[in-house]
C-alpha cells in the first residue's frame, strides 16, 4: 500500500505558487494561477465540479472552486466535503481515497473534524481561521484556511480532495491519492494600506449591533471609531433610540453641527449637510432616505438610502424588499411619484446590512434593477440616471487582504460581506473606500489614529464601511450621445421573449419618437409619439405577437436618429 501511495505522488507531481489574495468575491487576482485540477462536465448528476486552483501566501491556504452546475450557497444547501492531508502521511488522520486526511470540513453543516493520533477534535470555522467569498449563491467561489492553525500547522506539502456529496459525490481530482501541493515559502509582495486619512466628503456605514452607541459600556469603542473616521455623513442600522444619538455623535464632534435624522423603524441618518427631506420608502419599513444638501454649486444634493433588510434564512422576504424598493425607485424616478421631490441627476447612495446571504438575485435587484417578481412590483428599471446599472462597491480591510464586514467568532457562519455601499458611478467619483478592522492595524497606526485593537471587535460584529467620495456632473458618453444630449441606451434583455426594455435618456424636456422596425425597414409600431420631461424613461415592446427575427428600435429627436438592434428569439 505504501509503494502504491508513493507511486501516486510520483505520477500526480507537485503544485506550487505564492500569490496575494484578496478574499473579497473578486476574481481578477486568480487570474494568473495555474489550474489545479480540471473535471470532466457531467460526470456526476448533482452538483459537479469543474476546476480548482491553489495558492498561498505567508498566512493562508487559497483554494478557489468551481461548479458546472448551477449556482448554490457554500455555507449552506450542500454536501461539500474538504479533505486535507497536513502532514503528508496516508498512515497518520482519516483514510480517504489514499491520503490520510487531518482535517475534513463539510461546508454546508460549517463544521468540521480533526483527526488526531488519540481520536477526533470536532471544530469550527473559527479553528481554522475560515474566510471564504462570496456569501451569496454563485457556482466559484473563494476560500482561505490559515496555515498556522493547529489542524495544518504550517505544512510543507499538502494533499487535497474535494468531494461534492459526502462519499457518493463527484470528486476533485478523481485520481487516488488527491492532488498534492507544496506550501511555496515565497515572500508574497506587501500589502499596500489605505490609509485613514479622509480625502473628499466621507460616508460611513455601520450597523452597531442593537443600540450600541448609546450604551455606556461600548460607547468609548465607538467614539474612537468615529473620532479616527471623522464621517460627514452617517448611515446606521440596529439602532432604534432615535432621540440620544444625536447629542452623543455631536459631542464627539464639538466644533462641527451635526443634522440627525428621524429614526425609521432601527435605520437613521446623521449629516454635517442639513437633511431636507426624509422618508420610509418600503412597506416593510427597512428602507428609508435622506436627501442633504451638500456644498457642490453644480449639483447641490444627494440621496441617501438606508437599508437593513431581512436576516438570515428569509430569502423570499428579502427578495420581495429589495423588489419593492426598485418599483419605488422607478415610479419616483421615471414619474416623480415619490415621498417628495427628488430633482433629475441626483447622486445616489444605497448603504446599509443588506443581510445578503441566500439567492445572488437579491444583488442583482439592487444593482441592475432587476425585479424578480415582475407580476407584483412591474418592470425591470435599470437604477442609475444614465441607464446603466447601480455600482456595488467592494471594498477590502485597511491592512489585510479581506472583504468581509461581518464577523462573529462564535458563530457556525465564517465571516461575510454582509454590509454594502451601492451608488450611481455616473455621479459619483469614489476616491477612497475600506473596511475599517482595528484587529488586523499594526500598533504604530492604532497609536496613530487613537484606536484601540479590540475597538471594532467589541464595539459590534459588524465591520464600518467607509467611503469618500466626490460629485461630479451627469456625463452621458459620446457614443449614446449626440448634440442635444439624448440618449438611446442598449435594451435589455437582449435578445428577449416576449417583452423587451428600451430605456432612453433626456438632458431636457422634448418632442420625441420611438418606433420599432422589421430587419427590412418596415415600420412595425410605435412606443412613443409625445412630449417628455427631462430624465431617464424606460419604454417596453411586447413582441409576443411577432415573428422571431432581428428588429431595430429607433429614437428621433428633431433631426436626430439613434437606433439599437434588438433580437425576438422564441
Amino acid at each position: 500500500m505504501i509503494a502504491c501511495f508513493i507511486s501516486l505522488l510520483l505520477f500526480i507531481g507537485f503544485l506550487n505558487a505564492s500569490d496575494p489574495i484578496v478574499i473579497d468575491g473578486l476574481w481578477d487576482d486568480w487570474d494568473s494561477i495555474p489550474i489545479a485540477v480540471i473535471d470532466e462536465e457531467g460526470d456526476y448528476t448533482g452538483d459537479d465540479w469543474a476546476e480548482l486552483k491553489i495558492s498561498n501566501d505567508n498566512e493562508f491556504l487559497f483554494l478557489k472552486i468551481q461548479l458546472h452546475s448551477e449556482e448554490t450557497l457554500l455555507q449552506n444547501w450542500n454536501n461539500f466535503h474538504l479533505y486535507i492531508d497536513a502532514d503528508f502521511d496516508s498512515l497518520t488522520g482519516h483514510p480517504f481515497r489514499g491520503v490520510g486526511a487531518e482535517l475534513e470540513w463539510h461546508f454546508g453543516e460549517r463544521s468540521g473534524q480533526y483527526f488526531v493520533q488519540d481520536g477526533v477534535i470536532d471544530i469550527g470555522q473559527n479553528d481554522i481561521t475560515l474566510r471564504q467569498a462570496p456569501t451569496v449563491t454563485s457556482n466559484e467561489f473563494e476560500i482561505a484556511i490559515a496555515l498556522d492553525s493547529f489542524v495544518l500547522n504550517n505544512p510543507d506539502s499538502i494533499a487535497i480532495i474535494f468531494n461534492s456529496n459526502n462519499d457518493y459525490g463527484d470528486l476533485m481530482p478523481d485520481n487516488w491519492g488527491g492532488i498534492i501541493y507544496q506550501i511555496d515559502s515565497t515572500e508574497v509582495e506587501e500589502l499596500e494600506p489605505i490609509s485613514l486619512e479622509k480625502a473628499d466628503i466621507r460616508l460611513v456605514s455601520y450597523n452597531t449591533y442593537n443600540t450600541g452607541i448609546v450604551e455606556s459600556d461600548r460607547q468609548p469603542y465607538f467614539q474612537r471609531i468615529f473620532q479616527a473616521l471623522d464621517p460627514d455623513i452617517i448611515a446606521l442600522q440596529e439602532h432604534s433610540e432615535w432621540d440620544e444619538i444625536g447629542d452623543i455623535v455631536s459631542s464627539w464632534f464639538p466644533n462641527d453641527t451635526w443634522y440627525q435624522g428621524y429614526t425609521f423603524r432601527d435605520l437613521v441618518i446623521l449629516s454635517k449637510y442639513p437633511i431636507l427631506e426624509e422618508s420610509n420608502l418600503i412597506s416593510s419599513e427597512r428602507s428609508m432616505c435622506s436627501l442633504l444638501e451638500i456644498d457642490n454649486p453644480n449639483q447641490p444634493y444627494v440621496l441617501i438610502i438606508n437599508s437593513h433588510f431581512s436576516c438570515c434564512d428569509n430569502d423570499d422576504n428579502r427578495q420581495e424588499q429589495v423588489d419593492e424598493l426598485v418599483q419605488v425607485l422607478r415610479e419616483w424616478i421615471l414619474y416623480g411619484d415619490g415621498p417628495f421631490d427628488l430633482p433629475d441627476n441626483t447622486p445616489i447612495f444605497h448603504v446599509g446590512d443588506f443581510n445578503f446571504v441566500g439567492y445572488q438575485q437579491q444583488i442583482n435587484t439592487v444593482t441592475l434593477g432587476d425585479i424578480y417578481d415582475e407580476s407584483s412590483y412591474g418592470n425591470d428599471f435599470p437604477l442609475d440616471w444614465d441607464g446603466s446599472s447601480a455600482t456595488d462597491l467592494f471594498s477590502r480591510h485597511t491592512h489585510k487582504r479581506m472583504g468581509y464586514t461581518w464577523r462573529n467568532d462564535g458563530s457556525s457562519y465564517n465571516p461575510g460581506k454582509l454590509d454594502y455601499i451601492i451608488y450611481t458611478d455616473s455621479n459619483i467619483s469614489i476616491s477612497r473606500h475600506f473596511v475599517l478592522n482595528t484587529l488586523s492595524m499594526p500598533d504604530s497606526v492604532l497609536i496613530e489614529w487613537e484606536l484601540e485593537s479590540d475597538d471594532t471587535n467589541e464595539a459590534s460584529d459588524h465591520l464600518p464601511r467607509v467611503a469618500d467620495f466626490i460629485i461630479n456632473d451627469l456625463e452621458v458618453s459620446e457614443e449614446t450621445s449626440i448634440a442635444h444630449n439624448f440618449a438611446l441606451h442598449e435594451p435589455y434583455p437582449n435578445p428577449f421573449n416576449p417583452r423587451v426594455n428600451i430605456p432612453i435618456y433626456l438632458d431636457r424636456k422634448a418632442y420625441i419618437q420611438l418606433n420599432i422596425y422589421d430587419i427590412h425597414g418596415r415600420y412595425v409600431t410605435a412606443l412613443a409619439d409625445d412630449v417628455f420631461t427631462s430624465g431617464n424613461k424606460v419604454f417596453y415592446w411586447d413582441g409576443a405577437s411577432f415573428a422571431n427575427g432581428i428588429y431595430f428600435v429607433h429614437l428621433q429627436m428633431n433631426k436626430d436618429v439613434q437606433t439599437q438592434k434588438i433580437i425576438l428569439l422564441k
